[in-house]
């Protein structure tokens, strides 16, 4: 099996030449990703912040708790299949076997729809013991159950979107996910908000917003399939088994993956007024900002990191890897600046009762920057067929977040659910970037991140300074300043002529907005 070759054994055979062409299209994707999950998800921010004034901090609480289970059970049930989706596809694609890529996709779809089915019938049941018998709070019953009714929906709307995301077709990724998906919970809730249903009324509108998702994708990648195959859709029984034995150790990883990071809610709601839940949500939702950076990069760079492999294509996937981490520090450096100066000033807009989470603000902005700057780590172990060794990772982080969630929330509250999060996190890519290096010997880093590095912190300083003597104290003003002042500091520390390049194509891109890519 190619997942059992040795980076040496790579190293010895033929590759093709890395070229600038793998940079670009992870630039040029990764940008066309980022703008619109920077417009998808503004949107769904300004919607967070929506609701918390139209519900108050009480009713939003609620609804970060119940939205905290409902993500928790649809990406558990999920089962990995999202991941080997984007791994077989991708690769039956390369060989030009696009029946193996529909039969896999349609082997995916069944299973999930299967557990998704199950799972929303489970929670639908539950609902009642959950809410009352666990965190006490009856109000939470009918926002479990009408959850229950999205969860196949979604299930089935994330394996659709990864198989259009092998097909490197992104712009159904920016359609559904970045466009769609936020503009409809924003006009449904404001409309069912202004019909007098309040909270009800919102989580009927979620629910109609993923079902409207799922016949997008399903149109889409029904037209797509139906072009580059011949025969009829069917179950194909090898492709089946082989998704479930890659699968099979993401399911356990799914699990750990999915629960543990929730673990601050979850273990929040149950020690807490859910007016904590809401104001930890809320620190949460802003830091989780820069995670939108690496996850748009990481989109664009996982088909091709699979192809390097099965091309036995390691310098292929070493630069893949590097570009990654590289444009992610790049692009993340700025924002996270802002989040750290202003962070009182933005957990405002929420309300002044979500002032109180600036600590855990900081803190969480800490282990999400610290994410990025690891770059496509995980990624590179899944497309490299070690879902096994990703299955041990996530169990460990699990463990150790539930264990550090649940010993610190009692004591601290929400910036012990802060700490135990970003510390849980910052050890966890440690590992992982240490073995993508004892595997195949690549490693994320160039001694050119440290030129971003000091055009950001000099950019800060000079800021800071500003607001510090009211020279200028408008956040939008300083922010754009901030900004001006570190892509100055770039130009001025010359950054080498490939990252040039890279950026000018990002640039482009998002000057571009959503064009074709």
């Amino acid at each position: 099996m190619r997942s059992m070759l040795s980076s040496a054994a790579l190293i010895s055979q033929p590759h093709k030449a890395v070229s600038g062409s793998d940079n670009e299209a992870i630039a040029m994707s990764g940008g066309a990703v980022l703008v619109a999950s920077a417009f998808g998800n503004g949107l769904n921010y300004a919607f967070g912040i929506f609701l918390a004034r139209m519900l108050g901090v009480d009713d939003f609480g609620l609804y970060a708790l119940a939205l905290t289970v409902f993500n928790m059970v649809s990406l558990t049930v999920l089962f990995g299949m999202d991941i080997g989706v984007v791994k077989f596809v991708s690769h039956h694609l390369e060989e030009s076997q696009p029946t193996k890529a529909r039969d896999t996709i349609v082997a995916a779809l069944i299973l999930t729809l299967g557990s998704g089915l199950a799972a929303a019938i489970s929670l639908a049941l539950l609902a009642g013991p959950i809410a009352v018998g666990l965190y006490k709070k009856p109000d939470l019953v009918l926002c479990l159950f009408i959850f229950s009714a999205a969860i196949p929906l979604a299930t089935v709307t994330n394996v659709l979107i990864s198989a259009l995301q092998a097909h490197q077709m992104v712009r159904f990724t920016i359609l559904i996910k970045y466009m769609w998906e936020p503009i409809g919970k924003f006009l449904l809730a404001g409309c069912l908000l202004w019909a007098g249903f309040n909270l009800v009324g919102v989580l009927l509108a979620v629910v109609l917003v993923f079902a409207i998702s799922t016949a997008i994708a399903v149109a889409a990648l029904y037209r797509l399939t139906a072009r580059l195959s011949e025969g009829p859709s069917m179950l194909g029984l090898q492709e089946a088994k082989t998704l479930i034995a890659y699968c099979l150790p993401l399911t356990i990883a799914n699990i750990f993956g999915v629960v543990a990071p929730r673990a601050d809610i979850l273990i929040l709601g149950y020690w807490t007024k859910s007016e904590e839940v809401g104001v930890y949500l809320a620190a949460f939702q802003t830091a989780a900002i820069l995670s939108l950076v690496l996850g748009a990069f990481v989109t664009g760079a996982a088909p091709i990191l699979s192809r390097a492999w099965g091309q036995h294509g390691l310098a292929r996937m070493q630069a893949s890897y590097q570009t990654v981490s590289r444009l992610s520090i790049i692009v993340s450096l700025p924002i996270f600046c802002g989040l750290i100066l202003f962070a009182k000033d933005i957990l405002g807009i929420f309300g002044t009762e979500f002032i109180a989470g600036v600590p855990a603000l900081i803190v969480l902005a800490l282990g999400q920057i610290f994410n990025n700057a690891t770059g496509a780590a995980n990624s590179v172990l899944l497309m490299s067929g070690h879902s096994r060794l990703v299955m041990m990772n996530t169990v460990v982080m699990g463990i150790v977040l539930l264990a550090a969630t649940a010993a610190s929330i009692p004591l601290w509250g929400i910036i012990g659910a802060a700490f135990a999060a970003s510390g849980t996190f910052i050890v966890i890519n440690v590992i992982r970037v240490i073995q993508v290096w004892r595997l195949h010997r690549v490693q994320p880093y160039t001694w050119d991140l440290a030129k971003p590095l000091a055009a950001a912190a000099a950019a800060s300083t000079i800021v800071s300074a500003l607001r510090s003597l009211d020279v200028l104290d408008q956040v939008p003003a300083l922010w754009i300043l901030l900004s001006l002042l570190y892509l100055a500091g770039l130009l001025l520390l010359k950054i080498n002529q490939q990252d040039r390049l890279m950026l000018q194509s990002l640039l482009s891109r998002m000057t571009l907005g959503l064009g074709r890519t």
